[in-house]
Order: C-alpha cells, then sequence, then structure tokens
C-alpha cells in the first residue's frame, strides 16, 4: 500500500488522539491508480484509460460478490458482469474523473468494454472513457483529478508512472509530461474526514479536499 496513505493519519492522531483507522474515519478503502491518456495521428487526446488495483480487503469483497450475485458460469465471466455493472454506476458521478483546460471542464463518456480481474491475490479494474471533444495538449495544459466525492474511497495515483502519455502507435509519448500535486487539505477538512464512520450522512464535497492534481503538457 502506498505509504504515503499513512501520513494524514499519522498527523491527525497526533494532534486530536483520535480512536483507530479501523473503528473511525473515511476512507474506508483504497485504490492506486494508473492513467493513460491516448494521442491520435494529429496529437490530439481523445481517450483517457483508467487501471484501477483495489486494497486486498475491499478487492476481496468485490470478487466475492461478483461471484455470488452475478450471473456466469466461471468467475472471470461473473468478474465481468461486475465490471459493467460498476461502469453503469460510476455514470452518476462522472467516473470520479474530472478534466479541465483552460478553466474550461471537458465533458466524457464511458467508451465501454470495462475489465476486471484478479492479479496476483488483488483485484484490477481497467476502463476506457472518450472525450467529448478532442483536445490538443500542446495548445494548453490538460489538469485533471480523481476522486470519490464522499471520500469513502481514496485515489491516489500509483508510483513511479501514474499517468503516461500514449501515442497513436501506443507507445509512450516523451513529448509529454505529467506532473502531479499532492492534496494539502485544511487540517480541520482531516479532522472532519476522520469523525466520520461508515454509517455517516453523505458529504458529496469532501473527496475533492483529498484528490491529487495532474497536469499534463506535450510539445
Amino acid at each position: 500500500m502506498n505509504p504515503r496513505r499513512l501520513l494524514p493519519v499519522i498527523l491527525i492522531f497526533m494532534a486530536l488522539g483520535l480512536l483507530p483507522v479501523a473503528v473511525l474515519a473515511h476512507p474506508h478503502a483504497w485504490i492506486d491508480l494508473r492513467i493513460s491518456f491516448e494521442r491520435d495521428a494529429n496529437g490530439q487526446i481523445t481517450h483517457m484509460l483508467h487501471h484501477w488495483r483495489f486494497d486486498p480487503t475491499y478487492g476481496q469483497y468485490l470478487f466475492d460478490d461478483a461471484q455470488e450475485h452475478q450471473p456466469g458460469d466461471t468467475p472471470a465471466v461473473r468478474l465481468q458482469g461486475l465490471a459493467g455493472e460498476i461502469l453503469d454506476n460510476l455514470d452518476e458521478y462522472r467516473w470520479y474523473s474530472h478534466l479541465q483546460m483552460a478553466d474550461e471542464a471537458i465533458e466524457i463518456a464511458a467508451a465501454g468494454n470495462p475489465r476486471m480481474a484478479m492479479e496476483a491475490g488483488l483485484l484490477h479494474f481497467r476502463f476506457r472513457l472518450e472525450l467529448a471533444e478532442p483536445v490538443d495538449p500542446a495548445g494548453a495544459a490538460l489538469e485533471y483529478k480523481v476522486y470519490d466525492p464522499t471520500y469513502f474511497i481514496e485515489i491516489l495515483h500509483q508510483e513511479p508512472h501514474g499517468t503516461r502519455i500514449v501515442d497513436a502507435s501506443g507507445l509512450v509519448d516523451a513529448t509529454c509530461e505529467a506532473r502531479l500535486e499532492r492534496p494539502r487539505p485544511d487540517p480541520a477538512v482531516v479532522a472532519r474526514a476522520m469523525a466520520l464512520d461508515s454509517g455517516a450522512s453523505v458529504d458529496y464535497d469532501l473527496g475533492r479536499y483529498f484528490a491529487e492534481r495532474v497536469t499534463v503538457r506535450c510539445d
């Protein structure tokens, strides 16, 4: 698990002496994130590919749920059923993805064919989003955040290659770079998150305070 996840917990425990995180606090699940942006032959970014790796406990919960409730003759088929269901449900939350360029929001849509698989004991979820209009990352910087607005799930980029840009041939584009800015939530916001338990009322703006921001630039 990413060691950066422990820092806010340690700091707030030192300051407030709260109960163990298993008893109180958001988040309750964790995702290691990888993002790939696809550029077409004209250099325009057209798609955003998500690769989620769930923490062992939440991943096993999802796997077991799929085996019990999804139709299909094999574990793999039942996982695919869950992948489609999750992708559909995330529509309401914009797939946790917020993109903008020159302060203008970029609309996105699911491109279909999500994939879910258990790999080396960890559950992986992959899906693809299509930008409503291709954008030129050489003309202006593309910025994005990926977060659960309720902060039930914490999503952090997997190091060291959390974000990459690939060209039309599928190779990493060396003319582009991605800069990640870590969140710096106010201590009062951290305390609010730590005080919530799994049955607390949903706070639909909490997650944005803990979201990493990534800026993509290309030559």
